[in-house]
């Protein structure tokens, strides 16, 4: 069993030492001329596992602590403070800090003299950084969005909620692992595989000058698969497969993964003989976990409340308040709070956010209409409190961003209704096919200015759905694209039941953990463009059977 090879030295409980260099700190810079009206420390205890297999062996192996620190500091006032928007300044605009490593003990001297450090540092960037604010203030426009920079919560939140360690047997899960890994390897097409076992344990230790003291913690387990290969055309495609959980144990069993590691390879060698897919515009049905990943980018990235107040930004839904985006029987919502959701556990779900604030539900959409925004604690007009949505992963500054972002449709029909209802609109619009969306990779999506305000999404698993009754054909090498409004305004109609997408989402302040539950929805127009292609032509040598020894006979 391998287990963690060092302990924490309690000499202290953590949030009594952040707490006295916090207050130690606050009496010694409010002597300065430009003071903090705010500060708080976030320490991220990270236990990790991992496990990697590849070629039908290990390749890496290994359990880790680390320990790192956040300064949040704002010099200035709530109105206007050093986070402040630098207008026409692109150069300087953005967060200075940088990931601070603290010491695994909690021997007073040695963690507070870090703790100072960083403290100092984050003041100086401040200090030095409010003064080209208040100055680019004075040369600037007046601004289209005049919120404040921060919201005052008077109140002290209190809570001390931290589950156990997990342990974590890699030595038990190696041999299937290794199965695994063999498995997909066996293949004479897949060119490079890997199945990776991954856990974390996470302690929140949050202190801040309004009183506050939380102490929270998540797990977070998941088993991937990967494999790909290269077409004769030089695609280079491939599939991954991961599950996530909140509890280790709770991964599936060596049978289940044996067959998931079985459809892998068959998915891929099936992408590898379909067809290219071709520019493509018309209706378009979306499996479950499709549309999860397609509102994420489309509608998700869009009513992140922070985005609201750049100046840069395309304020997409901004005027939208109280108006229809979709269709009446359409709503939603982002809750961090459900753990789990059709049976699935969700990687969006904490109890705090990286601000502090307790974890809840944000209502987006209700019967079609626009309700607001995902907050943290910068204001913006008509949406003053954060809910909680204020997150980022270490050395970055906490931004709104998406947790459990929830779709659901009071109207729906069976699948079968769904998919004839593509052959019909593709009859309609005198085309040969529509096309079913099985699976996407991800995404990414422009909400600026100065770029056209629009999405692609990563299409991995598209099917041609013929007018005629032909077969289905799978095709590869499309992706998604279009602009928001055009696609919300297509769609038709939404199926019985709800898929989950676990994933992590990547964004300005850093990567976190997020889902996206959704049903089957079918447009009546959506685009199509060819994803980029590799030039390189296949392996020229044939793979090594897997069995062949160095100088041996295969």
């Amino acid at each position: 069993m391998l287990l963690l090879m060092v302990s924490l030295a309690l000499s202290a409980p953590l949030d009594d030492l952040l707490m006295s260099e916090l207050t130690r700190a606050e009496d010694a810079l409010s002597q300065r001329e430009r003071t903090p009206h705010y500060i708080a420390l976030q320490v991220e205890d990270r236990t990790e596992w991992d496990l990697q297999a590849r070629y039908g062996t290990v390749f890496s192996k290994r359990s880790d602590q680390a320990r790192y620190l956040d300064v949040d500091l704002r010099v200035g006032t709530p109105e206007l403070d050093s986070t402040h928007e630098l207008r026409g300044f692109s150069a300087l605009d953005g967060d200075t800090r940088r990931v601070t490593d603290l010491p695994l003990s909690n021997a007073p001297g040695v963690l507070r003299h870090a703790v100072w450090k960083a403290i100092d540092q984050q003041y100086r960037d401040a200090d030095e950084r409010i003064v080209l604010v208040r100055a680019n203030q004075q040369v600037k426009v007046e601004e289209e969005q005049t919120a404040p920079d921060f919201t005052v919560v008077p109140q002290a939140r209190v809570d001390g909620i931290v589950g156990d360690t997990p342990v974590i047997d890699l030595d038990a899960w190696q041999p299937i692992l290794v199965e695994i890994s063999q498995i997909m390897d066996a293949s004479v097409l897949v060119r490079a595989s890997s199945v990776d076992l991954g856990v974390e344990h996470v302690i929140k230790t949050f202190v801040d000058s309004e009183g506050s003291r939380l102490s929270h913690d998540w797990t977070h387990g998941r088993l991937s698969m990967t494999a790909s290969t290269t077409a004769e055309d030089g695609d280079v495609v491939g599939v991954y497969e991961a599950i996530d959980v909140h509890d280790p144990s709770s991964l599936p069993d060596r049978e289940a993964l044996l067959r998931t590691a079985h459809a892998v390879v068959e998915r891929v060698e099936a992408l590898h003989a379909a067809p290219r897919g071709e520019p493509y515009s018309g209706p378009v049905l979306l499996m479950g976990r499709a549309t999860g990943v397609f509102f994420h980018e489309v509608l998700g990235h869009r009513v992140e409340g922070h985005r609201q107040k750049r100046e840069d930004e395309g304020h997409t839904f901004a005027d939208h308040v109280g108006r229809s985006v979709l269709p009446e029987w359409i709503d939603v919502y982002d809750d961090p709070t459900i753990p789990v959701l059709a049976g699935i556990d969700l990687n969006g779900h904490y109890t705090y956010d990286d601000e502090g604030m307790r974890a809840q539900r944000a209502s987006i959409v209700e019967n079609g209409e626009f309700q607001g925004f995902l907050m943290g604690r910068s204001p913006i007009q008509g949406f003053e409190s954060s809910n909680g949505h204020g997150r980022r992963s270490v050395g970055n500054a906490p931004v709104s961003r998406m947790g459990n972002t929830i779709i659901e449709a009071s109207e729906t029909v069976p699948f079968e209704v769904l998919k004839q209802g593509l052959r019909d609109q593709a009859r309609e619009q005198d085309l040969e096919y529509g096309i079913l969306v099985e699976s996407i990779d991800g995404g990414f999506t422009l909400t600026g200015r100065q770029m056209p305000n629009a999405f692609n999404v990563r299409a991995s698993a598209s099917w041609r759905v013929f007018v005629d009754g032909r077969p289905d054909e799978l095709v590869r090498g499309i992706d998604l694209v279009g602009t928001p409004f055009g696609a919300f305004s297509s769609i038709l109609a939404a199926g019985e039941n709800p898929e989950v997408f676990n994933g992590f989402c990547g964004a300005e302040s850093g990567w976190v953990p997020v889902s996206a539950v959704a049903p089957p929805i079918l447009f009546e127009r959506l685009e199509f463009q060819l994803k980029e292609k590799a030039q390189e032509r296949p392996p020229l040598l044939a793979k090594p059977h897997p069995t062949t020894a160095v100088g041996g006979d295969s």
